[in-house]
């Protein structure tokens, strides 16, 4: 009997002792560690984002106000590059552009270059590498070349171009041949549709026609896009440029000229063959000169 009231006491003992420690809830965290997680798991402070470059106020310009003359300089700079390139492809090729004759996977039904004349001229301004990416037999906007276009060289940004813009200012008037008076074909433009113009195709002399033309910034357009003003309404076309445009002629010299012109003096700064002599000393200007 004394045995076994102490086996049952023992049980009883035993008992007591488990029950409780296995109900015993766990230590709470340590309050240091939760704080330290809590400072290592907080969202880290926002990078400081690059500001764009700010354009510099001389080189802006307003519609109707005159042009500085560091933004000519500058601009006219980047014109006199464009018109070598010109040359020097004319000099390799005996025509401003590829001819349809020779590539005519390079042109769509209509006459045009599948790709801005732009692109072109790619290996005369040290952009060779750039221009071998581009499959000049498929439009400028195919899967290969779009995205090409966010690689605009800085020769066709206009001074106060955003930085990260694709589109170009510096534009060409483009048109079909027309028939004079004899019954003659004759160009209206130095980029004229199907055939490219050649230097001899100048009539009127290099020096009184115009090449590439900076228009405003609502003429803008993707750099690689083929297509040029219209000739027949030219200063509709040159859209809302300051009160003088930059222009680049023919034997690679640059002008500012006044926009306020008639269309048909416009007319005849642009058409290579209408044997006109240009006065530039009456619609030449200076920059920032008041009219």
């Amino acid at each position: 009997m004394y045995i076994h009231n102490r086996i049952l006491l023992l049980v009883l003992l035993m008992v007591t002792v488990t029950v409780p420690s296995g109900c015993q809830k766990q230590p709470a965290a340590n309050s240091t560690t939760e704080e330290a997680a809590t400072e290592t798991g907080a969202p880290a402070e926002t990078a400081a984002q690059p500001e764009e470059p700010k354009i510099a106020p001389e080189m802006l310009t307003k519609a109707g106000e005159p042009m500085t003359a560091a933004r000519y300089k500058a601009a006219g700079n980047q014109l006199k590059q464009i018109g070598l390139a010109l040359h020097n492809l004319h000099d390799q090729t005996q025509y401003f552009l590829p001819t349809q004759e020779k590539y005519p996977e390079f042109y769509d039904e209509n006459g045009r270059l599948k790709v801005s004349w732009r692109v072109h001229l790619l290996p005369y301004l040290d952009q060779k590498p750039l221009y071998e990416q581009f499959k000049l037999d498929e439009a400028w906007d195919s899967p290969n070349n779009a995205p090409l276009a966010k690689n605009m060289p800085d020769v066709y940004k206009s001074p106060d171009t955003p930085v990260n813009s694709n589109k170009t200012r510096f534009r060409v008037f483009e048109g079909k041949r027309e028939k004079d008076g004899e019954g003659e074909e004759k160009m209206t433009t130095l980029f004229p549709l199907g055939q490219p113009a050649r230097m001899r195709d100048t009539k009127d002399g290099l020096s009184y026609t115009m090449m590439v033309v900076e228009a405003g910034p609502d003429k803008a357009i993707e750099w690689t896009k083929p297509g040029g003003l219209n000739p027949a309404q030219p200063i509709a076309e040159l859209g809302e440029t300051a009160s003088q445009v930059a222009i680049l002629k023919g034997d690679g010299s640059i002008s500012l000229v006044k926009k306020d012109l008639e269309d048909a003096q416009w007319k005849e700064m642009i058409g290579p063959q209408d044997f006109t002599r240009i006065d530039w000393d009456a619609i030449e200007v200076k920059p920032g000169q008041k009219e």
